[in-house]
Protein backbone atom coordinates (compact mmCIF):
# COMPACT_ATOMS: atom_id res chain seq x y z
CA UNK A 1 0.00 0.00 0.00
CA UNK A 2 1.01 3.80 -0.81
CA UNK A 3 0.52 6.18 1.29
CA UNK A 4 0.57 9.96 1.67
CA UNK A 5 0.22 11.33 4.61
CA UNK A 6 -0.94 15.34 4.30
CA UNK A 7 0.84 17.28 7.39
CA UNK A 8 3.95 17.79 8.65
CA UNK A 9 3.66 18.54 12.50
CA UNK A 10 3.81 15.68 15.60
CA UNK A 11 1.57 13.11 14.16
CA UNK A 12 2.93 13.24 10.71
CA UNK A 13 6.61 12.85 11.89
CA UNK A 14 5.88 9.70 14.20
CA UNK A 15 3.72 8.14 11.44
CA UNK A 16 6.32 8.60 8.60
CA UNK A 17 8.52 7.16 11.02
CA UNK A 18 7.01 4.10 11.96
CA UNK A 19 5.69 3.53 8.44
CA UNK A 20 9.18 3.69 7.37
CA UNK A 21 10.55 1.48 9.78
CA UNK A 22 8.30 -1.48 9.00
CA UNK A 23 8.91 -0.77 5.51
CA UNK A 24 5.66 0.72 4.01
CA UNK A 25 5.91 3.17 1.51
CA UNK A 26 4.89 6.70 2.80
CA UNK A 27 5.56 9.86 2.72
CA UNK A 28 4.55 13.06 4.20
CA UNK A 29 3.57 16.67 2.50
CA UNK A 30 2.40 20.13 3.36
CA UNK A 31 -1.16 20.67 3.95
CA UNK A 32 -0.32 24.21 3.70
CA UNK A 33 0.28 24.02 -0.20
CA UNK A 34 0.21 21.64 -3.30
CA UNK A 35 -3.06 19.53 -2.31
CA UNK A 36 -3.91 19.95 -5.88
CA UNK A 37 -0.69 17.93 -7.47
CA UNK A 38 -0.69 14.79 -4.89
CA UNK A 39 1.40 12.48 -5.65
CA UNK A 40 -0.81 9.19 -6.44
CA UNK A 41 -1.23 6.68 -3.31
CA UNK A 42 -3.15 4.62 -2.66
CA UNK A 43 -4.46 5.67 1.06
CA UNK A 44 -4.67 9.43 2.25
CA UNK A 45 -3.65 10.33 5.87
CA UNK A 46 -4.88 13.51 7.23
CA UNK A 47 -2.55 14.21 9.94
CA UNK A 48 -3.92 18.25 10.50
CA UNK A 49 -5.20 20.22 13.15
CA UNK A 50 -9.41 19.22 13.73
CA UNK A 51 -9.96 23.05 12.80
CA UNK A 52 -8.26 22.78 9.52
CA UNK A 53 -9.21 19.39 8.66
CA UNK A 54 -12.24 20.23 6.55
CA UNK A 55 -10.72 22.98 4.71
CA UNK A 56 -7.82 20.38 3.86
CA UNK A 57 -10.15 17.34 3.31
CA UNK A 58 -12.19 20.12 0.53
CA UNK A 59 -9.02 20.88 -1.17
CA UNK A 60 -8.37 17.05 -2.20
CA UNK A 61 -9.51 15.66 -5.48
CA UNK A 62 -7.98 12.54 -6.53
CA UNK A 63 -9.17 9.13 -7.56
CA UNK A 64 -12.83 7.67 -5.94
CA UNK A 65 -10.81 4.26 -4.94
CA UNK A 66 -8.57 5.90 -2.77
CA UNK A 67 -9.03 5.40 1.02
CA UNK A 68 -8.83 8.29 3.00
CA UNK A 69 -8.27 8.54 6.78
CA UNK A 70 -7.96 11.18 9.43
CA UNK A 71 -6.24 10.91 12.81
CA UNK A 72 -8.44 13.31 14.79
CA UNK A 73 -10.17 12.22 18.02
CA UNK A 74 -12.84 13.91 17.50
CA UNK A 75 -13.82 14.42 14.12
CA UNK A 76 -16.14 12.26 12.85
CA UNK A 77 -16.23 10.70 9.91
CA UNK A 78 -19.07 12.30 8.34
CA UNK A 79 -15.94 15.26 7.46
CA UNK A 80 -15.06 13.24 3.88
CA UNK A 81 -18.78 13.76 2.28
CA UNK A 82 -19.98 11.81 -0.58
CA UNK A 83 -17.09 12.26 -2.98
CA UNK A 84 -14.60 10.64 -0.62
CA UNK A 85 -16.69 7.13 -0.11
CA UNK A 86 -13.40 5.02 0.95
CA UNK A 87 -12.87 6.72 4.57
CA UNK A 88 -12.54 6.31 7.66
CA UNK A 89 -10.45 7.10 11.42
CA UNK A 90 -7.00 6.27 12.31
CA UNK A 91 -6.19 7.23 15.69
CA UNK A 92 -3.51 6.29 17.33
CA UNK A 93 -3.61 7.26 21.11
CA UNK A 94 -0.33 8.52 21.98
CA UNK A 95 1.48 12.12 22.58
CA UNK A 96 3.52 13.18 20.09
CA UNK A 97 6.24 15.26 19.01
CA UNK A 98 7.81 16.37 16.45
CA UNK A 99 11.36 16.30 18.11
CA UNK A 100 11.34 12.92 19.41
CA UNK A 101 9.08 10.91 16.87
CA UNK A 102 8.18 7.45 17.75
CA UNK A 103 9.31 4.78 15.72
CA UNK A 104 7.98 1.88 17.62
CA UNK A 105 4.08 1.63 17.81
CA UNK A 106 4.04 -1.95 19.11
CA UNK A 107 2.34 -0.75 22.37
CA UNK A 108 0.64 1.97 20.62
CA UNK A 109 -3.39 1.52 20.94
CA UNK A 110 -4.62 2.43 17.77
CA UNK A 111 -8.39 3.43 17.45
CA UNK A 112 -10.54 3.28 13.84
CA UNK A 113 -13.69 3.64 12.23
CA UNK A 114 -15.24 2.71 8.40
CA UNK A 115 -18.35 2.09 7.16
CA UNK A 116 -17.58 -0.40 3.89
CA UNK A 117 -16.39 -3.44 5.42
CA UNK A 118 -13.68 -3.36 2.81
CA UNK A 119 -12.57 -0.32 4.88
CA UNK A 120 -12.75 -1.71 7.71
CA UNK A 121 -10.50 -4.75 6.52
CA UNK A 122 -7.93 -2.26 4.80
CA UNK A 123 -7.74 0.13 7.94
CA UNK A 124 -7.22 -2.62 10.66
CA UNK A 125 -4.55 -4.32 8.33
CA UNK A 126 -2.47 -1.40 8.08
CA UNK A 127 -2.91 -0.72 11.96
CA UNK A 128 -2.02 -4.81 12.58
CA UNK A 129 1.99 -3.83 10.75
CA UNK A 130 2.42 -1.37 13.63
CA UNK A 131 0.84 -2.40 16.40
CA UNK A 132 -1.30 -5.06 17.86
CA UNK A 133 -3.49 -2.94 19.67
CA UNK A 134 -6.13 -2.02 17.41
CA UNK A 135 -9.92 -1.82 18.55
CA UNK A 136 -12.89 0.02 16.64
CA UNK A 137 -14.22 2.76 18.42
CA UNK A 138 -16.96 4.94 17.22
CA UNK A 139 -17.46 9.06 17.47
CA UNK A 140 -19.05 8.53 20.83
CA UNK A 141 -16.06 6.11 22.40
CA UNK A 142 -13.65 8.29 20.46
CA UNK A 143 -14.54 11.64 22.01
CA UNK A 144 -14.90 10.36 25.45
CA UNK A 145 -11.08 8.71 25.37
CA UNK A 146 -10.17 12.19 23.84
CA UNK A 147 -11.06 13.72 26.97
CA UNK A 148 -9.49 11.14 28.77
CA UNK A 149 -6.01 11.77 27.22
CA UNK A 150 -6.37 15.37 27.79
CA UNK A 151 -6.76 14.58 31.68
CA UNK A 152 -4.12 11.93 32.20
CA UNK A 153 -1.85 13.91 29.62
CA UNK A 154 -1.91 17.24 28.92
CA UNK A 155 -3.31 18.42 31.81
CA UNK A 156 -0.95 16.28 33.88
CA UNK A 157 2.16 17.92 32.12
CA UNK A 158 0.86 21.10 33.38
CA UNK A 159 1.13 19.95 36.45
CA UNK A 160 4.69 18.95 36.16
CA UNK A 161 5.34 22.41 34.79
CA UNK A 162 3.52 23.91 37.63
CA UNK A 163 5.60 21.90 40.19
CA UNK A 164 8.66 22.93 38.66
CA UNK A 165 7.92 26.33 39.26
CA UNK A 166 7.78 26.06 42.87
CA UNK A 167 11.39 24.89 42.42
CA UNK A 168 12.36 28.40 41.23
CA UNK A 169 13.39 29.89 43.95
CA UNK A 170 15.15 26.87 45.51
CA UNK A 171 18.76 24.82 44.88
CA UNK A 172 16.42 21.53 44.52
CA UNK A 173 16.72 21.16 40.54
CA UNK A 174 13.30 19.93 38.51
CA UNK A 175 15.29 16.50 38.46
CA UNK A 176 14.43 15.43 41.90
CA UNK A 177 10.35 15.20 41.35
CA UNK A 178 11.69 12.41 38.36
CA UNK A 179 11.55 9.57 40.77
CA UNK A 180 8.20 10.47 41.99
CA UNK A 181 6.64 11.19 38.87
CA UNK A 182 8.02 7.59 37.55
CA UNK A 183 6.58 5.99 41.16
CA UNK A 184 3.27 7.65 40.66
CA UNK A 185 3.00 6.58 37.02
CA UNK A 186 3.88 3.13 37.80
CA UNK A 187 1.37 2.08 40.23
CA UNK A 188 -1.64 2.46 38.58
CA UNK A 189 -0.28 -0.33 36.19
CA UNK A 190 -1.09 -2.42 39.16
CA UNK A 191 -3.53 -0.36 41.33
CA UNK A 192 -6.35 1.51 40.37
CA UNK A 193 -6.05 5.31 40.61
CA UNK A 194 -8.28 5.51 43.59
CA UNK A 195 -6.08 3.14 45.69
CA UNK A 196 -3.22 4.99 44.65
CA UNK A 197 -4.27 8.07 45.83
CA UNK A 198 -1.80 9.45 48.66
CA UNK A 199 -1.42 12.89 49.60
CA UNK A 200 -2.72 15.73 52.63
CA UNK A 201 -6.16 16.02 50.55
CA UNK A 202 -6.46 11.88 50.71
CA UNK A 203 -5.93 12.07 54.52
CA UNK A 204 -7.62 15.04 55.01
CA UNK A 205 -5.04 16.84 56.20
CA UNK A 206 -6.34 20.52 56.24
CA UNK A 207 -2.96 22.20 58.51
CA UNK A 208 -0.72 21.08 55.74
CA UNK A 209 -3.06 22.37 52.77
CA UNK A 210 -3.88 25.38 54.24
CA UNK A 211 0.15 26.02 54.68
CA UNK A 212 0.96 25.07 51.10
CA UNK A 213 -1.95 27.53 49.82
CA UNK A 214 -0.34 30.04 52.05
CA UNK A 215 3.30 29.51 49.75
CA UNK A 216 1.32 29.74 46.52
CA UNK A 217 2.80 33.00 44.37
CA UNK A 218 -1.13 34.09 43.28
CA UNK A 219 -4.99 33.50 43.51
CA UNK A 220 -4.99 31.28 40.22
CA UNK A 221 -2.59 28.80 41.93
CA UNK A 222 -4.48 28.75 45.24
CA UNK A 223 -7.87 28.28 44.14
CA UNK A 224 -6.32 25.16 41.48
CA UNK A 225 -5.12 23.80 44.85
CA UNK A 226 -8.24 24.49 46.39
CA UNK A 227 -10.57 22.77 43.52
CA UNK A 228 -7.67 19.54 42.76
CA UNK A 229 -7.96 18.69 46.85
CA UNK A 230 -11.89 19.12 46.95
CA UNK A 231 -11.77 16.65 44.05
CA UNK A 232 -9.36 14.23 46.03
Amino acid sequence: MKIVIIGQGNVATSLLAAFTVKHIDAQTVSSREGLDQLPAADCYIYAVRDEALQQVIDQVHVERRCLHLHTSGTMPISVFGEDKPHCGIFYPFMTFSKAKPIEDFSEIPVFFEANAIDDISAIYSLALQLTKHVYEAGQHDRERLHVAGVFCNNFTNLMYRLAGEQLKDTHIPFSALLPLIDETARKVHTMSPAEAQTGPARRKDEQVMQHHISLLANDELRSLYKTLSSLI
